[in-house]
């Protein structure tokens, strides 16, 4: 049994791969086997290939497209007048609420000023109002929305070590309005800053007779401890007031 090797011409019009046909002559008749050296058939390698490559443009676009697109509208000039516009009114708003003014705070917010608009040291309209003893303002913050989470940038590594919230700067500087209205809505009495410190050790340790007895009443814990080991009553000793200290005394035996 003889056998030849003879090309085959290709029919199909992209092409067929390596075909070789392969001639058996056994007694004087012929049997033809076609034998594919890749499984490719009628030109669908081709057509694959193309698909292929008109699947992955369109995967590129769909990704790459709004990112383009983003870039161009935020480079506009409209766009970037619109952000200035913003820029100045949460300027304007921190002004007022450094200055007091309830009424132009009101008119900013109407404006469209950020009511969690904030200072490079990451200090809101809320905590600036806190501070500068503006309780009206601060309700009003409070009323509109503003973050009772936001943290300033006195901390490190924002989960592990946070900055100081709107209730710290409440219990520090004795705001009891404003630190009930907190309470009020979801803020825990048991607080911490970063270093384990209580809101109750803090309104003890500063003074504030009244912010002591608002966050007993609330559920404060007269028992807590800090990351150091210090006690609620060890930060009420050192406000040298006798009825703070008195008022701890008296939850931790309760």
């Amino acid at each position: 049994m003889g056998f030849s090797r003879a090309r085959e011409p290709c029919p199909y019009l992209y092409g067929c791969g390596n075909r070789t046909l392969i001639v058996e002559q056994p007694q004087g008749w012929r049997t033809a086997t076609l034998v594919e050296s890749r499984a490719v058939m009628d030109g669908t390698d081709v057509d694959g290939n193309r698909r292929g490559q008109w699947q992955k443009a369109l995967i590129l676009g769909f990704f790459v497209l709004p990112i383009v697109l983003t870039l161009v509208v935020m480079l506009s000039p409209p766009f970037r007048q619109l952000r200035e516009h913003h820029r100045q009114l949460n300027q304007q708003l921190l002004t007022a609420v450094e200055q007091g003014d309830k009424a132009q705070v009101e008119r900013l917010l109407r404006a469209g000023a950020a009511v969690n608009a904030s200072t490079p040291s990451g200090l809101t309209a809320l905590t600036l109002a806190i501070m500068r003893g503006h309780d009206e303002i601060a309700l009003l913050l409070i009323a509109r929305g503003a973050s009772l989470d936001a943290r300033d940038r006195t901390g490190y590594l924002r989960e592990m070590n946070p900055g100081n919230s709107p209730a710290y700067y409440a219990a520090v500087y004795g705001r009891t309005r404003v630190l009930k209205a907190l309470l009020a809505r979801g803020v825990s009495p048991n607080q911490r800053d970063r270093n384990g410190r209580t809101l109750l050790m803090l309104a003890a340790e500063n003074g504030h007779r009244d912010t002591v007895r608002m966050l007993l009443t609330a559920g404060a814990d007269p028992n807590a401890r800090s990351v150091s080991g210090e006690t609620v009553l060890e930060a009420a000793q050192r406000s040298h007031d006798p009825e703070i200290i008195a008022l701890i005394q008296q939850g931790n035996n309760r």
